[in-house]
């Protein structure tokens, strides 16, 4: 995550995206296809998709820098589970952007899932368009 220093150029570097103010990270897990792993344990890597995988959490910023990566979990494992045993539980400076797969917390802001006013649908294309550079840097890797 980035340093005290670093905050200011990394949180305007997301908001010059769509106007998110103090944002300084952007989360999401992709699933890096392995072989079975075999042994009693091996189907907890198979993923929702059927193939067997490591779910893999990764924080950027807006740049496209890794700031964040956890690869230790099974592909059955869902995001927010690795996130509530991420160390970004305890992060205390910005605000990280995630999709509906995590919580919403006061550090960690998900879409609106049941939009009504134009100020909340304004909020969900902001908040979507700012946290798409994980989504760049997943098509990237």
């Amino acid at each position: 995550m980035p340093t005290q220093k670093e905050f200011p150029v990394v949180a305007n570097e997301f908001y010059a995206i769509a106007g998110f103010p103090r944002v300084v990270g952007a989360v999401d897990c992709t699933h890096i296809k392995i072989n079975s792993p075999g042994g009693a344990q091996s189907e907890i890597y198979r993923n929702r998709k059927g193939y067997f995988s490591l779910n893999v959490q990764m924080v950027c910023d807006a740049r496209l820098r890794i700031r964040n990566v956890i690869a230790r979990w099974p592909g059955s494992v869902h995001d927010s589970t690795i996130f509530n045993d991420s160390p970004l539980c305890a992060f205390g400076t910005g605000i990280i952007l995630g999709d509906s797969g995590y919580p919403c917390r006061p550090y960690l802001l998900t879409p609106l899932l049941n939009i009504r006013t134009a100020a909340e649908e304004a909020y969900n294309r902001s908040q979507i368009s700012t946290r798409n550079p994980v989504e760049r840097l997943f098509g990237v890797l």
